[in-house]
């Protein structure tokens, strides 16, 4: 709605709010990753050692549930990589990860720095390169130490290449407001004469906030809110000889479950990615700029994934209902939920109110307001009368309102008052 006065339009909404500077020059913003990408909770399952048996036995499966996708470490240990690479590239090709899991798969702890070099840094080169070749176009950013041993001067040779590592232990837990060790993550192991099946499901029920989380630690917490686990497997397959070998049928139940439960069952490095990236973005702040505001964060590692799209969400309590997303010159549509994805790696979007019209800039110098005259709007611009000096009356409701005050030769002055 617009107010008419000494042949002057305006309209004050609280888009013209930020951009008089009236909240401040720069404020947390009212957008925020949205947990987890709109699920309860997540769950990675992650398969080590190149084995023949993972794809030949997984492949099916996550063929019949496209909502379900898994990660891979290789490595070239007893030549597997080689002689599986076109198994892997083609199953990586329908949205699994492929992983580090070194070249040698030796005990980096007991390593050289040469030895770490060529382990743990040039093999995810030599991963790329080779499975390039094979036609699958990858990225590999993640790793998983061997036999999960690590120490703070292994997790500097991991770090120089990966944003993320695997390593083993505990119940492979992490909360959304929990930021990790990124080069020392946790992961549930599987073996015959350790986990059960059964503990993995509870686990499975616990990440979606169902139940209590006894499955390792009988004595661990209640679950307040969904979480991601992370789960470490080996062979595929129904070898009752071999006690890292999982029961396909097992692995589908497993499955099954994760997609039962809604949780997130993504790659490691794609949680892992989306869980990185919103301590950087949730913590970003905005700056005013002509017509709305702008929002930068920084990259937390300089080996992220080359696209990571975060689902966000307005908090429309603290934003005009007009406001748009841009981002690298576009309007970013809602979704049917009314979150929006845009792309964490551009590192930059803006928040609009369109078609709004700003406000001259308001004087920030006191004055005696003797024959101002002072007009009552709420924070759509509607007017709601006339008051007495920047109060807003007794019997109004709690509430924000906006308070322009003006006199003759007099500079105006807006100002937001809270009731």
């Amino acid at each position: 709605m617009y107010y008419k006065k000494r042949n002057m339009s305006w309209r004050i909404t609280l888009a013209s709010i930020l951009t008089l500077g009236i909240i401040g020059s720069s404020m947390a913003a009212p957008i925020k990753t949205v947990p987890w990408n709109g699920h309860i909770g997540a769950v990675s399952f992650t398969f080590d050692d190149a084995l023949e048996t993972q794809v030949l036995n997984l492949k099916p499966l996550l063929d019949a549930m496209p909502d379900v996708h898994v990660t891979f470490f290789l490595t070239a240990y007893q030549s597997r990589l080689y002689e599986n690479a076109s198994l892997f590239a083609a199953i990586a090709n329908t949205g699994n990860e492929i992983g580090n899991h070194s070249v040698t798969h030796w005990h980096l702890t007991q390593e050289t720095d040469t030895e770490l070099e060529d382990d743990v840094i040039n093999f995810a080169d030599t991963l790329e390169s080779i499975l390039t070749k094979h036609g699958v176009d990858i990225q590999v950013t993640s790793f998983a130490t061997p036999f999960c041993e690590n120490n703070d001067y292994v997790k500097k040779f991991i770090n120089k290449r990966h944003f993320i590592n695997r390593d083993g232990g505990l119940d492979g837990r992490n909360y959304w407001n929990t930021e990790p060790d990124w080069m020392t993550m946790k992961a549930k192991v599987w073996t015959r004469d350790g986990t059960t099946v059964k503990e993995m499901l509870t686990a499975l029920d616990t990440a979606a906030n169902i139940g209590i989380s006894n499955n390792t630690n009988p004595s661990e917490a209640q679950i307040t809110e969904g979480s991601w686990v992370i789960f470490l497997q080996h062979d595929v397959s129904k070898d009752s000889q071999n006690i890292y070998a999982i029961n396909p049928d097992d692995i589908r139940a497993l499955f099954q479950r994760a997609v039962q439960n809604k949780l997130w069952a993504a790659p490691f490095g794609t949680v892992g990615a989306y869980y990185r990236a919103h301590f950087a973005f949730d913590n970003a702040t905005m700056t005013k700029i002509d017509g709305g505001y702008s929002l930068q964060w920084d990259i937390p590692h300089k080996h992220m994934p080359k696209s990571v799209p975060l689902r966000v969400r307005l908090d429309t309590t603290r934003i005009g209902s007009k406001t748009t997303i841009e981002q690298d010159g576009k309007n970013i549509l809602p979704e049917s939920d009314g979150t929006y994805i845009i792309e964490f790696m551009s590192q930059s979007l803006i928040l609009r109110n369109t078609g709004e019209v700003s406000l001259p800039k308001a004087s920030k110098i006191k004055q005696n307001t003797k024959g101002y005259k002072f007009s009552l709007y709420n924070l759509n611009g509607k007017p709601l009368g006339m008051v007495k000096d920047f109060a807003v009356p007794e019997n109004y409701p709690k509430g924000i309102y906006l308070i322009r005050a003006e006199s003759n030769g007099k500079p105006t002055i807006t100002k937001k008052v809270v009731k």
